[in-house]
């Protein structure tokens, strides 16, 4: 009934009374932008004098704000994410192609932002007046008639006429709904193209997070070695010399007696328990910073990882398709193996899942690797930031993932299933060739 009503150009779906909120907010920058654009002219005409260029600045730091606020309308009331793009620095406006481009949609948007409140307010007003005209032409007199007169010799008095009235009052509002949302799609797609930093931009600042990511990331990783170090392996060795240095005490005596031998031979046993209990610490360092596992392929590490996880109570299949193709890079393989893992984990622990569905593929001709995690647990994963001193989480996995180009698509409906599908680019230049 909603989507019948928006076709006949009555608005009554949500989308469609925004649409019409934003037609009539979006006349006032519209409108505002005409002194701008007057002061931009001015600018460009005194450009041969001193006054120029700080009236051109001017007039477009202007126009930059007004594009702020339509941005703002845009977000608001049509659900379009407009991101705005970098401040230029103070006087350097006129040399800012942003600032260009916003000055360009403020000459477009004063029309646009015009015809589209005509069409929204007064012309589906003239409609709904004209689709009402059978309920109250008959109070209505002019020139000796009830009703209206289209001209002077065709009075609107009869029913078939003033039905015929409203049926051209429908027809208008219709009209008027198809060229509303026409022009919306026009001033959004507008607002897209002007309004938003170029590609290059986007990428530039996708970058910067990259690369603030990694830096992030590699911190984090530091940190956390240099932790497992002082409080693991550290702690061992000291522990180690210690013991060795008290046995070498006991047997210090020229002819030490039974019962320092067999406290040095304590002490020397303690010491090797300490010994090997750091080496396994000092292995599970070195399998958390690159898993020796890896150096066999992704696949084997996989299966090691299901043999570790599976139990009883939970079966875990695993599905390749790596064969064939190039070789990810050792990077990527390792971001895909502790993405699995962390999936696995939290699969295991925290969703009461019986089953769980890993694949690894090499996808879009070979220049993708793609993991996934699917189990039939309870559902309602989401990323949240980690508790100081626990594991990163899924939001970890997401800008571990992002440091390469790649993203974690969640999908975690409540009573599950839960999918997690993890996609990571795999660049031309840095493919290896299959082992």
């Amino acid at each position: 009934m909603t989507a019948t009503l928006d076709a006949l150009g009555l608005p009554a779906s949500r989308r469609t009374l925004r649409a019409l909120a934003y037609a009539v907010a979006g006349l006032v920058p519209a409108l505002l932008g005409a002194p701008a654009l007057v002061l931009l002219a001015a600018g460009a005409v005194l450009c041969v004098t001193r006054a120029g260029m700080p009236v051109l600045s001017l007039a477009l730091t202007a126009v930059r704000g007004l594009t702020g606020l339509e941005r703002a309308l845009v977000r608001a009331l049509l659900g379009e994410d407009v991101p705005a793009p970098p401040r230029p620095r103070p006087l350097r406006a006129a040399h800012d192609g942003a600032a260009w481009r916003c000055a360009a949609y403020a000459v477009l948007d004063l029309p646009l932002g015009v015809l589209l409140f005509v069409v929204h307010l007064p012309v589906r007003l003239y409609g709904l007046l004209l689709l009402s005209y059978p309920l109250w032409f008959r109070a209505v007199r002019e020139n000796g008639h009830r009703g209206l007169e289209l001209t002077g010799d065709l009075p609107l008095d009869t029913w078939p006429r003033a039905l015929a009235v409203a049926a051209a009052g429908l027809a208008l509002l219709a009209v008027a709904g198809w060229a509303g949302r026409r022009l919306t799609a026009l001033a959004v797609l507008l607002a897209r193209t002007l309004l938003a930093p170029p590609p290059l931009a986007d990428r530039v600042h996708d970058l910067e997070e990259t690369r603030a990511l990694a830096v992030r990331d590699s911190a984090a990783t530091l940190r956390r070695i240099e932790r497992d170090l002082h409080d693991g392996a550290q702690a061992r060795l000291i522990a180690l010399a210690m013991g060795l240095t008290r046995a070498k005490e006991a047997l210090r005596a020229p002819e030490p007696s039974p019962e320092g031998v067999a406290r040095a031979r304590d002490l020397v046993e303690q010491a090797l328990g300490n010994a090997r209990t750091a080496l396994g610490e000092l292995r599970d360092l070195v399998r958390g910073i690159h898993p020796p596992v890896l150096d066999n392929g992704l696949a084997p590490a996989l299966a090691s990882l299901r043999s570790d996880i599976e139990s009883p109570a939970l079966r875990v299949e695993l599905h390749t398709e790596l064969l064939g193709g190039p070789r990810p890079p050792e990077a990527v393989e390792t971001i895909a193996y502790f993405c699995a893992a962390e999936l696995l984990t939290n699969a295991a622990r925290h969703a009461g899942a019986h089953r769980i569905v890993v694949g690894a593929r090499l996808a879009e001709g070979g220049r993708a690797l793609v993991v996934e995690v699917e189990d039939d647990g309870r559902g309602g994963a989401a990323p949240r930031p980690a508790a100081p001193g626990a594991p990163s989480g899924l939001r970890g996995l997401a800008e571990r993932v992002r440091t390469v180009d790649g993203t974690l698509t969640l999908d975690s409906p409540p009573g599950g299933p839960t999918r997690a599908t993890v996609r990571l680019p795999l660049t031309t230049s840095s493919r290896e060739p299959t082992r």
